[in-house]
């Protein structure tokens, strides 16, 4: 191997190597965000359940989700990890008196960063999930 070489591979491991962990991080990352999807995807399905068989508690039940009470939620592990998207709860049965719908929004919450606003979507489809009342 000659003398340029040598310093040839280490220039070309510090251009590359940034790229790779960024890459790296991207993956990491990302499945965070959907592992945080996932979780409140079954959130929203834990909770039409609870308030489908709580009959003597649904008033303050339904108060305390639609309020999105931190505390009451981290019980239902619906609250995200990431804090990428702000996560909106809403529960609702007044459409129809036999059953429950609860929902979820997914709103960005990055602030001003325009690098992740051109990247990411500003919403996420929501998920609903209506259960009948026993």
């Amino acid at each position: 191997m000659r003398r340029g070489q040598k310093g040839q591979s280490v220039v070309e491991f510090a251009v590359i190597i940034p790229l790779f962990l960024i890459f790296v991080m991207g993956i990491i990352y990302g499945g965070f965000a959907f592992a945080d999807y996932l979780r409140c995807n079954n959130a929203v399905r834990e909770i039409a359940r609870a308030y489908s068989v709580k009959e003597n508690e649904r008033g303050t039940f339904k108060d305390k989700v639609n309020s999105n009470n931190g505390a009451f939620l981290e019980g239902y592990n619906a609250v995200p990890v990431t804090k990428l998207y702000k996560v909106t709860y809403n529960l609702d049965d007044t459409t129809k008196s036999d059953y429950v719908t609860v929902s979820v929004t997914f709103k960005l919450n990055i602030g001003d960063n325009d690098f992740g606003r051109k990247v990411l979507p500003e919403e996420l489809k929501p998920m609903q999930c209506t259960m009948p009342l026993e």
